[in-house]
């Protein structure tokens, strides 16, 4: 029986996944003697497939009873996924003990790890927003909820990083490394940081979405409200040249095209915004019925 190494999208069956799977089926097809081999097929097509599959068995003087297929070609797979998720039963068959590694690879969304990932300027709320989420999510669902506040990341996790692009790139990924543990334990991650450069957001949903899912926020409030907010001056030395690298004036915000939610604070107050985190995770199945008001 061959599996595939594991395939890039999140739909993807991973290896050790499709090696559990594999084991068990050999069982329930009660198979002589069966061994599962992992190869990497996870960027060919059935035929080819099937191609490597007769080579191993020639090369190993046996003969490949089973190719599990590593790319989601007929949407076999997307459909079991989308079963898991709904906590239906799952319409594919033989299946029998397989399921059970299934259901832990794909739980139902209402169970299953999340990270919100808030990104936008200084100012523009996010940090307000999070702490908003995170205690809707505790007061009104059950949910085990985690907020990584930036002040406290930048005390505690990045103590002794500077705000150089290079070292906040490194806070950014350090957070969703810390979000990404969080969720695989089946909790909530809540995080808000300015999270600037597009290359980095997209390493921590690709890191989130090997073990959860992620939901990107961009608070996209302009820059002139944010200064018009700033309590501190940080905009006005930063126009004056004494703050280097400042995000939006001496350098870049690279606006998100992926994001799952957008709430401007200029138009919004912060009960609305935080509901519209909300609808959105209702709406896609990662929160359950209410529990308190």
């Amino acid at each position: 029986m061959l599996v595939p190494e594991g395939g890039s999208r999140r739909r993807d069956l991973p290896a050790v996944v499709a090696w559990r799977v594999a084991r068990d089926l050999a069982h329930d097809l009660a198979l002589d003697r069966p061994e599962v081999a992992v190869i990497p097929l996870h960027l060919r097509d059935d035929s080819a497939d099937a191609g490597v599959a007769e080579r191993v068995g020639r090369l190993l003087s046996t003969r490949v009873a089973l190719v599990l297929g590593a790319r989601d070609h007929d949407g076999a797979w997307l459909r079991v996924s989308q079963d898991l998720e709904a906590g239906r039963a799952v319409a594919v068959e033989p299946l029998g003990r397989a399921l059970v590694h299934l259901r832990r690879w794909r739980p139902p969304r209402d169970s299953r790890g999340l990270v919100v990932l808030f990104t936008g300027l200084s100012g523009s709320g996010k940090s307000t927003v999070a702490r908003d989420l995170t205690t809707a999510l505790l007061v009104q669902h059950d949910r085990e909820v985690t907020l990584l506040d930036g002040d406290v990341v930048r005390r505690l996790l990045s103590a002794g990083l500077g705000f150089d692009p290079a070292s906040r790139e490194r806070n950014v990924r350090r957070i969703g490394w810390v979000a990404a543990r969080v969720a695989q334990q089946g909790g909530v991650a809540v995080c808000s940081p300015i999270a600037p450069f597009d290359r980095t957001r997209r390493e921590v949903r690709r890191m989130v979405e090997e073990v959860a899912d992620l939901v990107l926020v961009h608070v996209s409030t302009p820059i002139e409200e944010c200064e018009r907010r700033d309590l501190k001056g940080l905009y006005a030395r930063a126009r004056r040249g004494e703050v280097p690298d400042f995000t939006g004036v001496s350098s870049p915000y690279e606006v998100p095209t992926d994001a799952d939610v957008v709430v401007d604070t200029t138009h919004l107050t912060r009960e609305q915004a935080v509901s519209a985190v909300l609808s959105h995770l209702r709406a896609g199945g990662w929160l359950g019925p209410a529990t308190g008001a």
